[in-house]
């Protein structure tokens, strides 16, 4: 028998689930690339690549991070799915993320 020993989880809140981290909501509604930019930084990439990303193509470097944000927390999830809710609801998957990194902008 083939026993996983690494428990893979899911995000801590729904994709829907915005308004329980008001600050991670605030920013990614109001000032997305900003956000991006911090969890970029969390999860070791450039905070300027991925905000000057934002600025034009902004499901492009959220479904990477999402990505990212799973591999560090060890989240089941695929590129597929990471796309359609970057391209879908953007602000929300980065809201999402950024809750999930325990993202604070009041540092």
């Amino acid at each position: 028998m083939d026993f996983d020993l690494k428990m893979r989880g899911e995000f801590k809140q729904g994709i829907c689930g915005c308004l329980e981290h008001v600050d991670s909501c605030l920013c990614a509604f109001c000032c997305p690339c900003i956000e991006i930019g911090y969890i970029a930084q969390n999860v070791g990439e450039s905070f300027i690549l991925c905000c000057c990303l934002d600025l034009f193509i902004p499901w492009v470097p959220i479904t990477f991070l999402r990505q990212k944000v799973r591999e560090k927390r060890n989240i089941d999830g695929s590129l597929a799915e990471d796309c359609l809710m970057s391209w879908c609801c953007t602000c929300c998957a980065i809201a999402q993320a950024g809750a999930e990194l325990d993202i604070r902008i009041i540092r």
